[in-house]
């Protein structure tokens, strides 16, 4: 009999430690958190968060303010060269301009994210821009505080995030990229702000597929050269260029400048055949890594020039009034531009990567006859868009604005 009591313990016990185990997983704190999209922006969130935990976990969502909390399964992926896993919810279905909250696990903190609205015609909609996000994990945070204060529906940075260069031992700056994301564009109301992302040469091995003797323009060898981008974000994914569409109101977007797809070729086709289908879209933004109008590099550099001669045509043609552009540490604004020389009716490129990056020098605007505006400066763009109108500011790591557009004397 004292056996068999001993034995029935002993059973408690592993019970208890097994039920404390999975109560502590379950109520692990998310090492990351990062919302996208990879459909549309009115009805569907794509919620990400980042654990070391390999089963799968749930979900909790209902509309903010709600009681009829909903459970959502994470599909798990790999984080590549790590122990931690993404967990991954794509939610559709959802309502437009709309808040929901979540909780990861049922457990602890929760959070909230807005859908976008389903237009723009009587409220305005603001996106916060730029790229070459973390040279140093402070200067990311440093901008991102800066950004959040400005309440944007959602960010873009737009290649070179984390400077890991696709490289398995840099895994640990991607674990501090996404610590800057949770520590600074989560508000203090506990709002995520959803970031988009695009490519750019830090991103792969070598800086461009050019590098590499065996790519083969698939998905495996774009995989196999920027194993993080591809790995960690929905959207654009494969092939590492994409657009979004929110509504009838707005698309946006993301392309590859030469580094896991050549510029030129099935990238370029693709982009005059979206371009064209898209003619009763209100307003069209796009962006890309290495600037066809740069502020710190050579003009004539390869990649530019490429830029310059196969999109540019496609970006005029559409009608696009604003491009930002990235890659060169400084911030810039060119004057509209079209045919490759000054004209009112351009398209105005703004940039160029220093979101939280070391600044670099740029080139003088009085001799540069692109150039409206050019600042060594860490800074973003706050873009508002509002019904067929748009303007922006740019924002310095201090709060300081630096430049607006179309000019705005009450902010000089």
């Amino acid at each position: 009999m004292l056996a068999l009591v001993n034995n029935v313990k002993k059973q408690l016990i592993s019970l208890s430690i097994v039920l404390v185990s999975f109560g502590s997983l379950a109520q692990q704190d998310p090492l990351g958190i990062f919302l996208t999209w990879k459909e549309d922006p009115l009805t569907t969130m794509v919620v990400d968060w980042h654990l070391t935990a390999a089963t799968p976990q749930v979900l909790h969502i209902t509309e903010k303010g709600g009681n009829a909390w909903k459970q959502e399964t994470a599909e798990v992926l790999p984080f590549p060269f790590s122990d931690r896993h993404i967990h991954r919810v794509a939610l559709s279905g959802l309502k437009p301009g709309t808040s929901y909250s979540i909780k990861f696990g049922g457990q602890g903190k929760e959070y909230y994210f807005n859908t976008m609205p389903a237009d723009i015609s009587k409220g305005a909609i603001r996106i916060a821009i730029g790229g070459d996000s973390m040279h140093d994990q402070a200067f990311m945070e440093k901008t991102n505080t800066q950004v959040a204060k400005y309440d944007p529906h959602f960010a873009v940075i737009g290649g070179d995030l984390a400077y890991a260069n696709g490289d398995p031992k840099n895994v640990t700056r991607w674990y501090a990229w996404f610590d800057a994301v949770k520590n600074t564009l989560i508000r203090e109301d506990g709002r995520i702000i959803p970031v988009v992302v695009g490519i750019g040469n830090h991103e792969v091995q070598g800086g461009s597929f050019a590098k590499h003797e065996d790519f083969k323009f698939d998905d495996a060898s774009r995989a196999k050269i920027a194993p993080f981008y591809y790995g960690l974000f929905a959207f654009p994914n494969q092939p590492g260029y994409g657009v979004l569409d929110f509504g009838n109101y707005f698309s946006f977007f993301l392309l590859d400048s030469d580094h896991s797809n050549p510029v030129d070729g099935v990238q370029t086709e693709w982009f005059k055949r979206e371009l064209a289908i898209r003619d009763n879209v209100t307003q069209i933004i796009t962006m890309h890594h290495v600037p066809a109008y740069p502020s710190v590099r050579d003009f004539n550099g390869t990649t530019q020039a490429r830029v310059r001669e196969h999109w540019l045509p496609l970006i005029e043609k559409a009608g696009v009034k604003l491009v930002f552009e990235n890659h060169d540490h400084a911030y810039k604004r060119t004057y509209p531009i079209k045919n490759n020389e000054v004209n009112q009716d351009g398209v105005v490129y703004i940039g160029d990567g220093s979101w939280g990056t070391r600044p670099r020098e740029v080139h003088d605007p009085e001799t540069t006859w692109y150039l409206d505006t050019a600042q060594s400066v860490r800074a973003f763009t706050l873009v508002t868009l509002q019904g067929s109108s748009f303007n922006i500011i740019s924002v310095d790591e201090d709060g300081n604005v630096i430049d607006t557009y179309p000019a705005n004397p009450l902010l000089k």
